[in-house]
């Protein structure tokens, strides 16, 4: 079995392999920003839906774990926006995509240096493998949610 920080870290790795290719002067830059937008929605999902509600019994995570929340929700939001934008011009194109890629690895260190360590002090070896089987069980369920 995987421990769900595993599975977490993975996705942190596929989806900065796949900002590599979310530069302005890249002609599949929408294409790429629609893909982010998917793979990150799902990430946030599984730390929302089961990762994060299985740490709410502990004290010293429930600030750090809104916080996680709410960034989960304004990088979407920024996806969001950047993929509807009418006309968009190149400087509204940069400007959106330094943000999300400024708040992606801000999130990414947050969850990397405190939120997983601190998980993996809470929760035993065992807690963290039934999680990271939970999260294989529902990717179908992730996939069927219509994300972006």
């Amino acid at each position: 079995m995987i421990k769900a920080t595993d599975t977490l870290l993975k996705d942190h790795r596929l989806i900065r392999k796949t900002m590599e290719g979310f530069k302005l002067d890249n002609p599949r830059f929408l294409d790429v920003a629609a893909t982010a937008h998917r793979i990150v929605v799902a990430h946030a999902w599984f730390e929302d839906v089961i990762f994060l509600p299985a740490l709410k019994f502990e004290r010293r995570l429930e600030q750090l774990s809104r916080e996680i929340t709410v960034e989960h929700q304004d990088i979407a939001a920024l996806f969001t926006l950047l993929r509807h934008i009418e006309n968009p011009g190149r400087e509204s194109l940069d400007f959106y995509a330094r943000q999300i890629c400024s708040i992606l690895e801000t999130h990414f260190r947050k969850e990397e240096d405190a939120l997983f360590p601190l998980s993996e002090k809470v929760l035993d070896a065992e807690g963290l493998n039934e999680l990271g089987e939970e999260m294989r069980l529902r990717q179908k369920e992730v996939r069927g949610l219509g994300l972006p």
